[in-house]
């Protein structure tokens, strides 16, 4: 993961991009929140980081136009599913 986003990114942050790895849907801040048990400012302040790097994209939440949707963008997700292949390919060898 340390390939795929900045050497210097806070514990929080690496938190919030595991926990949207893991999802198949996108997720609101107060999800995040709740499945990182993060508190909301933390997760605020992740979440502008990780838009600022370009690590993930922000979308206007249907049901309740007051609040986004994050999901990690298309080139972290292929970095992060190519880390994860590296070691495995690895041991095969």
């Amino acid at each position: 993961m340390t390939d795929c986003l900045d050497d210097d990114a806070p514990p929080s942050a690496k938190l919030v991009v595991k926990v949207l790895e893991y999802n198949d849907e996108a997720l609101t801040q107060q999800q995040i929140s709740d499945r990182t048990r993060l508190s909301p400012r933390t997760v605020r302040s992740s979440i502008k980081r990780l838009k600022e790097q370009g690590v993930i994209e922000e979308r206007v939440y249907i049901p309740d136009a007051r609040k986004q949707l994050y999901t990690l963008t298309d080139s972290v997700q292929e970095c992060l599913q190519a880390g994860e292949a590296g070691p495995e390919s690895a041991e095969a060898v």
